[in-house]
């Protein structure tokens, strides 16, 4: 399920419980950059570009915020964590986390809390890193 596929009050209650393990991923710079929009750099493709990210920020990600990646999507599924736990494989977690990841309002989501900065236009809040 897509963050963007919720719908009415439970918009809320996710974004609600979500925010904390949001954070806690933001915070941690090694972790966040799989979510960085990046351009890639001359002579080198798209795909190896994203191999060379996958490779630093996957391991940091699952291995330093396994009940964060867990809070997220159980809520998103709407089931506990416990149900969701007892469900994964990597099958199911390679699924949820690819469609999470290419949902466009959990990216805007994202990286709002990865630049500390709740207002303006998701545009603005995507646009190059302040230096």
């Amino acid at each position: 399920m897509k963050l963007s596929d919720i719908k009415g009050e439970r918009t809320l209650d996710v974004i609600a419980d979500i925010i904390d393990p949001i954070a806690n991923i933001a915070e941690d710079a090694e972790a966040s950059a799989l979510f960085r929009r990046e351009k890639v750099p001359e002579g080198m493709t798209a795909r190896t570009f994203l191999l060379q990210r996958a490779r630093k920020a996957v391991p940091a990600l699952l291995r330093g915020h396994k009940r964060d990646i867990i809070a997220i999507l159980s809520t998103v599924e709407g089931t506990t964590e416990e149900a969701y736990t007892a469900s994964l494989n990597l099958v199911k977690l390679t699924k949820d986390a690819v469609e999470l990841i290419s949902d466009e309002a959990f990216l805007t989501l994202f990286i709002s809390a990865q630049s500390g900065n709740s207002s303006g236009s998701a545009p603005e809040n995507i646009g190059a890193p302040k230096a």
